[in-house]
């Protein structure tokens, strides 16, 4: 394998995997930055695995070294004090990111973000967002950042995987409000080859990465259970009845089900946009297809991702 180097932090995760599996197919090195280790390796070898820890500079720094491109998924996805990790955390260790790999003579970095962070301020997690945008900006190095909206697909898809889980063993499901708000899904193999893709330009650019199809969230809800085959009450919940149910189904699967600002964001439509869409799989034509095996078992997303202050989680 001659090709050039890459860094995926994550590449036992979500989007990361995907990344990094297009990488491998396309000839080149991939070596990853996490704290999974140990964990079933899908990669059979092929990729380099290094830790991740932003306490040491020196280490991150070297681990870098040679790289061409920079993939970083990391982040967080809610506050635990009480554990050491929280946005601001996750914020101050993405500086730390690019400051290493432009110390690293990496040629360029691909951030991933989150869509509209600019529009939920007040929100740590997208307040995060926000800021470590502008890090990346003003430091300096070449870069492109990718908005992602709601991601499907794929084994380890936690969000439309675990509505199907709810459909399918839930007789009645409740919805934040009327429903009446745009959702659009992105398959995470568009997400990948957007990200290679703008790994490989030279521009600076900031991208929406999202779906051909929009939905309402409310008809959305319905088409996922329409392709189970299942017929499902759907009823309009106040937003922070919604939030409490999921915080007690959370208690039983010893799961985040759901946060607050992921409610805030999906009503305020903050999961869909106006750019035009750089992916092609349409998620009408995938739940089509895949409705009969979704949901058959819970997705855990506290089991799958270990945070810790130095590691957090990735996409």
């Amino acid at each position: 394998m001659n090709g050039r180097l890459h860094v995926v932090t994550g590449a036992f995760g979500y989007t990361g995997r995907w990344i990094a599996h297009l990488l491998l197919e396309n000839g080149e090195r991939v070596r990853t930055l996490t704290n999974a280790i140990g964990r079933d390796d899908p990669f059979d070898g092929q990729v380099e695995v290094h830790p991740l820890n932003f306490e040491n500079r020196e280490a991150l720094v070297e681990s870098l070294r040679g790289a061409d491109v920079l993939y970083n998924t990391y982040w967080v996805r809610y506050n635990h004090h009480s554990k050491s990790f929280d946005h601001e955390i996750a914020t101050e260790n993405c500086n730390i990111m690019f400051e290493a790999a432009i110390e690293a003579g990496v040629r360029r970095v691909v951030h991933f973000s989150v869509a509209h962070p600019d529009q939920a301020p007040r929100w740590s997690y997208f307040r995060g967002k926000v800021v470590s945008e502008k890090s990346l900006r003003d430091c300096g190095i070449s870069y492109a950042i990718i908005r992602p909206t709601v991601l499907f697909g794929g084994d380890r898809n936690i969000l439309v995987n675990n509505i199907a889980w709810m459909l399918r063993y839930i007789p009645v499901f409740g919805i934040f409000g009327w429903g009446n708000y745009p959702i659009q899904p992105v398959h995470v193999s568009d997400v990948a080859r957007i990200a290679i893709e703008l790994g490989l330009c030279k521009e600076d650019i900031t991208r929406d990465a999202t779906g051909p199809d929009t939905f309402l969230y409310k008809d959305f809800i319905k088409l996922i259970a329409r392709s189970m085959g299942l017929r499902r009450l759907i009823v309009p919940l106040p937003p922070i009845i919604g939030w409490m149910t999921g915080r007690i189904l959370g208690l039983f699967l010893k799961d985040m089900v759901i946060t607050r600002a992921e409610i805030r964001g999906l009503m305020r439509g903050l999961v869909a946009s106006d750019e035009d869409p750089l992916g092609v799989i349409s998620f009408n034509e995938w739940v089509a297809e895949n409705g009969f095996v979704l949901g058959r078992q819970y997705n855990n997303d506290l089991k799958e991702r270990k945070y810790s202050l130095t590691d957090g989680n990735s996409l």
